[in-house]
């Protein structure tokens, strides 16, 4: 069957872990640059995929402390994720936003890399 992996930015990234939620065993991998974490544990518990999220210690939605959350509750639920933060605002990796931030933007794109290549096999 399809490996099918999810990515999105902000909006986007929400959708990349709902996505990844539903995407039932086929779901290998969910990648998330700033987007909203899902708030309900028992959800998170139904992922089937490893999830790693990028995010600015800026960005005011989702903020530090939802990020803080999120990590709490992955580890309620069981889910392997992997958060990497920047010192950064919302859509830093975007190149037309002001915000925009080339050393946080290279460094998630390295690790949105590797984090495919270990789950293709």
């Amino acid at each position: 069957s399809a490996k099918v992996f999810t990515i999105g930015w902000c909006f986007g990234g929400g959708w990349s872990l709902q996505t990844s939620i539903e995407g039932g065993k086929q779901a290998v991998g969910c990648m998330m640059y700033y987007g909203q974490p899902e708030k309900d544990v028992n959800r998170l518990k139904t992922i089937n995929c490893d999830i790693v999220g990028f995010f600015g210690n800026l960005d005011q939605w989702p903020s530090p402390a939802v990020v803080d959350q999120f990590v709490k509750d992955a580890a309620a639920a069981g889910v392997k994720l992997s958060v990497n933060r920047y010192e950064a605002n919302h859509a830093f990796a975007n190149p037309s936003n002001p915000n925009h931030n080339q050393a946080a933007t290279d460094d998630a794109y390295a690790k949105v890399l590797a984090f495919v290549k270990a789950r293709m096999n």
